[in-house]
């Protein structure tokens, strides 16, 4: 064996340990946080640590379904979610499709504005938004939450809109005119497949961003009719404890598995088609 194939060979194992280190990193915790569901609390904190249990328990799951409203709190979740994915979505394709062949004066301060608001740190705004939520009654509703979670969400998905639509030439759009195609008749027919890729993507990024949503929930919904699955981290620490002081792991680990399956289950039956968006997106 030559010295370049013995480089080569040694980059390559070299490049593997990276990589294995670097899925050890990810996984590690991920994989605790499942041991510290599924094994019994007595054998938790163990010294040393039990890394591969004998026993597996579901008390935990038992608990937590018990003692706190979890399934309205993943209906609010899929709700908030789907909801506010597709009205960001129907919002953002007129205003991008608007700003891409309108063409109106201002169209690119538009979007320098839309940036911008995304760059605001959310606690800037929190108390304008409480006292506004507060005088509206607004606060600890549905309503309230979607109205936040859409305007979350505008300013990303209006700018990944308008790349895509900037792809599509607009001779297209122009013969269909020609044809007699009203407006909404175009868009339906000609320019949303064409748009498919990228509606697709960002409708996923976008319930993704709304399940995992925890610090509006945190502020703007107080009670059980509008409460979401992340706010049930805090909350499960406490079930089955007669200190306020004690942190049951083993409790919010479960609620934990509960907020992540699903999301995680989606990303990764839809990764292809959210891949497949980005590329088509940053390279056509």
């Amino acid at each position: 064996m030559t010295t370049f194939q013995l480089g080569k060979q040694a980059r390559r194992i070299l490049f593997g340990l990276l990589v294995l280190v670097f899925v050890l990193i990810i996984l590690l915790p991920i994989y605790y946080i499942f041991l510290t569901a599924f094994v019994a609390g007595p054998r938790l904190f163990t010294s040393p640590l039990t890394y591969f249990p004998t026993n597996i328990s579901f008390e935990r799951f038992v608990n937590v379904l018990d003692s706190l409203p979890i399934w309205r709190y993943l209906f609010n979740t899929v709700f908030l979610a789907v909801t506010s994915a597709v009205i960001a979505l129907v919002i953002c394709l007129l205003a991008a499709y608007a700003i891409v062949r309108v063409n109106f004066p201002g169209a690119n301060l538009v979007l320098i504005g839309l940036l911008a608001s995304s760059m605001l740190p959310p606690f800037t705004t929190v108390i304008p938004l409480f006292q506004m939520y507060q005088t509206l009654k607004l606060m600890n509703t549905l309503q309230g939450l979607l109205i936040l979670y859409v305007s979350a969400m505008l300013p990303v998905t209006t700018w990944v809109l308008v790349s895509f639509i900037r792809q599509i030439p607009a001779e297209i759009e122009d013969a269909a005119r020609v044809d007699g195609a009203e407006f909404w008749r175009m868009l339906w027919y000609i320019t949303l497949p064409l748009l498919r890729p990228g509606m697709v993507t960002m409708g996923l990024i976008n319930f993704i961003v709304g399940w995992n949503e925890f610090f509006i929930p945190l502020i703007f919904a107080r009670g059980i009719e509008s409460k979401v699955i992340t706010m049930a981290l805090s909350e499960a620490q406490s079930v089955g404890s007669s200190s306020q002081f004690y942190q049951n792991w083993g409790n919010m680990s479960a609620v934990a598995i509960l907020a992540t399956v699903p999301v995680f289950l989606l990303t990764l039956f839809f990764q292809r088609q959210i891949t497949d968006g980005i590329s088509s997106g940053a390279i056509k």
